[in-house]
Parts: C-alpha cells; structure tokens; sequence
C-alpha cells in the first residue's frame, strides 16, 4: 500500500506492510509485530540520513566573523587553562620536594646517642584490681626492677611513676630506671653516710595503658589520668608494711606522701591532667619531668575533646599557681629539639604556664655531657640523657621528708645547675670581695715558684710533656688590675684546658677539675719584677665553671665528649693590685690556659627583618676588641618556621699567626632570652641557627618574651 506525503513533515517516510498468512494464527501475529518494528526502524534510519545530510550541506558554507572569533577565544581560554593548571602542579611539586629536602636535610642534627643496656624485670601488681579502681581490666601496673641491683620484689625506697605517652609501652621506663639504680649504687658505695641522709634509692613503677592513642582522643587523656591517680594512692599505701620490713626507721625516715612523676610525650598531659580530677590527692605529686611533652597545644587537632583537655589542664595551673596550691610543685620539660619530628619542641615550652620559681624548660642540645638534638624516642633510650637523667634524680631524694623530695628552692638550684648552662645567668655571681681578715692571706714569694711571670694584658699558659719541674710546683702568673680605668666594669675571662689541672691521667669525663684564683697585693715597696719580692695573696671564690665541648658530628658517642672551661669573673672592689693564677708546673702535664682582663662585655647588637635578609645577608662584626668571649645578639623575629644561616669568618692577629699555633678551633654557642635553646658549634664556619620555644598558633597569658639570639 503506498504511503501519503505529508507536507507538515520535512521527512519522508515509506511504509511497506506484509499481509499475514492465515495459515496460523500465531504466526500471523509474529509477523504482523515484526512488519510494526520493521516499519519503524526504516523511518528512523531515513530520518538519522536526512539530518545527516542536511548538516553536510550546511557544513559546506563558510562560518561568520563573530564565529570564527568566538571559536578562536574558547580555544585560548582552553590553552590557558592548561598551562595555569600545569603551572600550578609544577609549583606544587618544586614546593613539596623543597619541603622534603627541608625536613630531611635541612636545619637536621647529627644523631650521636649512646646505646643504654639494662637488665629489666616487671612485676605486676596484681592486687591493684576493682577494689582499687575501675580501669582494672584495660590498664595495668608494674613495679620495675633492674637485674643485678634490685633483689627485692617489695618497694620501700621512694616511689616514682613512670607514663608512657602516644601508642607508648609500659616497658619504655627501663633505660632511665636501669641508670637511675646504677648512679645510685655508685654514689652510695663513694659515701654511705648518704642514706642516713635520705639517700635511699628509688622504686621505679610503669603503667600499661594498652598503647592507646592518647594524642587523638581526649576521653583517653581523662581516663588514663583518673587512672594514675588510683595508681597513686594504691603506691603509697605499700610503703607503711614495706618500709618497716626492710627496716628503714620511720623516726628517720618519714613516709611517702607523695609520688615523683615522669611523663614522656602525652604521658606528662595525663600527668599534669590528673591534678584536675575528683579523684586526686591533693599532695600527692610535688614533681614532675616530662620529657618530648606537647604542654601548650596538641600535636593533632583531630578531636574537639582533646582541644577542651588542654584548655582545662592549662588554665587550672595558670590558676593554681597563682591561688598558691600548686607552690610546692616543680615541672620540669625537657625537649629534644631539631630531630624530634613528632611533636613541635616549640610546644614543651612551660614558661607561659608556670613561674621560674616552680618550672624550667630546656632542650637537650644545651644540657652539659649531653649536648646533642633527641628524637622522640630516643630521648628515653640515649644514654647521655639517661645519664644525666639520673644524676639528677640522685640528687634531688630525701626520704627523711614526707615529699621524699629536698625542699622545692633547693631541689630548683640542683636541676638547673646539672641542666642549664652557668654562662647563660650565673657567670656574674661570683665578685672579688672577699674580706681582707689576714686570716684569707698566704705569703707567695717569687723567687720560690719555678715560674713567675707578670702579664700586662693577657695570660697564655701552656704546658706540655717536656716539664722537669717538682711535683709540687706551681706557677704564678700576676694581671695588674689598672686602678685608673676603675673596675665595676671590668671582668676576668679565663678558658683553660681541665687536664691542665688533674692530678691524675686526666678523664674528660672529671667535673672537680678546678683553678686557683688569687687577690694579690705587694707586700714591699719593691719592684714587682724583682725576685725577692713576696706578693701577699688570698685564695678567691670560683663562680660556676662553663662547659665548652670540643665536639664534632660523628665523633665516638661512646667517649667522654672533650670540653675546655670557662670563667667570667667580675671585678667589684680595688682592694687588690693583681689577679693571681696559679698553674701546675709538675712533669707529664697538657692543656694551657688563657686569661684577659677586659671590659665588661658588650653584646653587639643588629635587628634584623627578614625582608632585610631576603635582598642581601648581613655583615656583622664585633664592635667591641676581642677576648675570651664576644657576643653578638640579634633581634630577629622568632618564627619557627625560619632558619638563618650563618657563615662565620675568622681573621687571626698577624702577630700572633706565625708564632702561635691554635690549640683549638672557634666554638660557637646559640642561645635565646629564656635559656630554653642552647646548642654548641666546634669548629664550624657554617651554622643553621633555629628557633623554639614559642611556636605558632600559641594563645598565652603572659608577656611575650625579648626576641633574641646570641
């Protein structure tokens, strides 16, 4: 049947219909479906034929102006986007290998640790059950015991309280236990009058806290803190049967009151959080030391409850300590600095939460015999931490108190003798003013000394194998002190080799090797250059001796590091005409000594922005004639995410470089205003000087503190 055109349609459609057999019915039907589809298929394929025709011939004719214009801009604004993204995905990359490079190379320390060895054992205290507090069955206690030392399973010393931090173990406490134990042997067995003064050792307990991510969850924080507390006074309540089985009189030996605590990285937040807890005996901690311990910011905001923790804890001991009820406790922080790159050293600075008085805050590249950056484990682990570790604490017991602790002024003074440098605030406290009681006074005559040397400006001792001279020999050498000038403003500087001073086959590891310093005065109207003159002279106090170590990267961590020492001596009265050194002239001795009088030093001072340094580096020299010691401060800003370096450029007096040969290279020292950083260069000319102690993002209610770096 043919098809109709239709004029409303632009398609042309044919339809072919099959007529059905009638044969089957069934059949018929199947067809008549198949003739519908079929029907429909040809006139689309007819329809899709003619479009596609159609778009040929309107593709033949040449497109318009605007056209060609808008086609040509789509095209750039592609090409653009393009190159902007690829721009983008460069920079990205220049940026994070510069980051890479950074945190892997740059502004990193040489690690040096010595390896610690122990011998431990654990034993839990299985009676610390449900009775005692309901984390029973998810946190454990232990009591450690060092193989060879300890021999008793009972504690009845003084107890402290290991936490672990972050994912941290229980097992983590053995290597400052094992050296606690083992200092404490040592000093007794050289004094065993120390017990009867309290020195009776320590017990050392750990807590297994099932290696949870504290730094992630503040409900952990809380709940570990709750269970210190519960440790606490289940600890102190073994000392009443202990102590008096072991017989350690209780008229001589008070009991424990308290628990010493020791926090590492999150475990000194449990620590500091468990004072603001229901469960909390007041007074039963008067000590903290936290070692790597995030104090003033999570390491990882990833949690709103960890963020409220730190609020609570860091505001309740702002309070506390301006209420009075936490005076008594001392809180102790000591980072590793550069190598820790798990938690920011910048956040281990306490200065903002608690007063000098109580707290002190310091990185281990600036504590004596350890001087080296400490990643976040091995701070526990480095046996020149551990070592100083324990000599502290050794220093510190006294069982005769309730607190097992000397009083918190001494126990102060002690820690920041073995843990602060002496050249950062105690180089001035020892003056020239002792009394004139001829008492004080020793006749030195001149001509009885194997050798008497008078100096004008400086002193340069040396002594070497080559000596013949008696054992007892001593040498003098005399500085005239130059009344004119007056003397409230000059100092003493000496360095000298200690093994100049031993009285033995000298061991850099000796911390008694001492000087004698002397105010001397003409006994005649003589000459002082003549050798029958007697010089009357009395014996001075020694300020606190500054440890410069001779240490380089790779040197052997095993050895004792190799230091000089140094002196600054201020001169507050005119009551003397010389300073007298004497020097030992006996055979077989090494080292020298170096001694100027001097004005009192002057800091070169240059501030300093960083888009300053962003155009050319800056030149400085010391405005000041060189001694000893010169000091340059910068005012810098003090960000650390900047690292400035710095060349350093000697120029030798040409006088002195031919016929002195330098007995050691230069050594340079970093430090801030707050005594928190101090690092020590030997012999380096270029230096990576980097900033903590306040990080970014820190809220703080105190004053900021003076932007410096000398």
């Amino acid at each position: 049947m043919p098809g109709k055109h239709s004029d409303a349609s632009p398609l042309h459609c044919t339809l072919s219909v099959m007529p059905a057999t009638h044969s089957n019915a069934a059949s018929g039907n199947s067809s008549s479906t198949s003739s519908v589809y079929s029907t429909r298929l040809t006139a689309r394929l007819a329809a899709t034929a003619q479009q596609n025709a159609a778009d040929t011939s309107h593709g033949s004719e040449p497109l318009p102006a605007n056209a060609k214009q808008t086609m040509c801009s789509k095209i750039h604004r592609h090409i653009r986007s393009r190159i902007g993204t690829l721009c983008l995905l460069l920079a990205t990359v220049v940026v994070g290998l510069t980051t890479a490079h950074s945190y892997f190379h740059g502004q990193s320390d040489t690690p040096n640790c010595g390896m610690s060895y122990s011998r431990p054992r654990y034993i839990e205290q299985t009676e610390f059950g449900r009775s005692w507090t309901r984390y029973s069955a998810k946190y454990k206690l232990y009591l450690y015991r060092e193989g060879g030392f300890d021999v008793h399973d009972q504690p009845f010393r003084i107890p402290v309280l290991f936490v672990p931090g972050n994912a941290g173990s229980h097992k983590q406490v053995r290597s400052i236990a094992a050296a606690s134990s083992s200092a404490f042997v040592k000093m007794v067995g050289e004094s065993p009058h120390l017990v009867d003064e309290g020195c009776v050792g320590y017990d050392f307990f750990t807590v297994g806290l099932n290696e949870e991510l504290t730094a992630l969850h503040g409900y952990s924080i809380l709940e570990q803190a709750d269970f210190v507390n519960d440790a606490i006074r289940y600890i102190l309540s073994l000392y009443p049967k202990t102590r008096a089985k072991h017989q350690l009189s209780q008229t001589k030996m008070a009991l424990p009151t308290s628990v010493v605590v020791v926090g590492h990285s999150m475990g000194g937040v449990v620590a500091r959080t468990a004072f603001t807890l229901p469960n909390h005996i007041v007074g039963s901690i008067h000590a903290i030391f936290t070692l790597s311990t995030p104090h003033n910011n999570p390491t990882a905001s990833l949690e709103r409850h960890v963020e409220d923790v730190y609020n609570t804890i860091n505001q309740f001991w702002r309070r506390g300590f301006r209420n009075g009820t936490l005076d008594d406790v001392s809180l102790v922080s000591i980072a590793g600095g550069n190598l820790d790159s798990m938690i920011n050293s910048d956040y281990a600075f306490v200065g903002d939460l608690a007063p000098s008085r109580n707290a002190l805050s310091v990185l281990s590249s600036g504590i004596n015999d350890v001087w080296l950056s400490l990643d976040h484990q091995s701070i526990l682990w480095c046996a020149q931490m551990a070592h100083k570790f324990s000599a502290m604490m050794v220093r510190i017991m006294d069982a005769r108190q309730p607190t097992q602790l000397v009083p918190l002024d001494e126990r102060m003074a002690v820690m920041r003798e073995l843990l602060y440098p002496s050249i950062d605030g105690e180089v001035s406290e020892g003056v020239m003013d002792r009394p004139m009681g001829s008492e004080s006074y020793r006749y030195v005559r001149l001509a009885d000394n194997d050798e008497v040397k008078l100096h004008p400006v400086d002193v340069r001792a040396l002594a070497d194998n080559s000596q013949t001279r008696s054992r007892k020999a001593r040498a003098l050498h005399l500085l005239p002190l130059h009344k004119e000038g007056g003397y409230n403003g000059q100092v003493v500087q000496v360095l000298y080799d200690p093994q100049l001073f031993a009285d033995q086959p000298f061991d850099a590891s000796q911390t008694n090797v001492q000087l004698a310093l002397l105010g001397c005065n003409r006994n005649s109207t003589h000459n002082i250059a003549d050798a029958d003159v007697n010089v009357l002279c009395t014996t001075l106090s020694i300020p606190k001796v500054t440890k410069l170590p001779l240490k380089r990267d790779g040197d052997d961590p095993n050895l004792p590091v190799h230091s000089l020492h140094y002196i600054e001596y201020p001169l507050s009265l005119d009551q003397y005409e010389y300073v007298g050194i004497e020097v030992p002239a006996k055979p077989g001795i090494q080292g020298f000594l170096q001694a100027s009088l001097t004005d009192q030093p002057q800091a070169t001072e240059k501030t300093i922005g960083n888009t300053q340094l962003l155009v050319q580096p800056l030149t400085i020299v010391p405005d000041q004639k060189l001694g000893v010691r010169s000091r340059i401060k910068l005012n810098v800003p003090e960000d650390p995410f900047i690292v400035y370096r710095t060349k350093l450029v000697l120029r030798r007096n040409p006088a002195t470089a031919l016929s002195q040969e330098a007995k050691f290279g230069p050594v340079v020292r970093q430090s801030d205003g707050r005594r928190f950083e101090s690092k020590f260069w030997y012999d380096q000319r270029t230096l990576d000087l980097a900033i903590h102690g306040r990080g970014a993002y820190l809220p703080t209610d105190s004053e900021p503190s003076n932007k410096t770096v000398s």
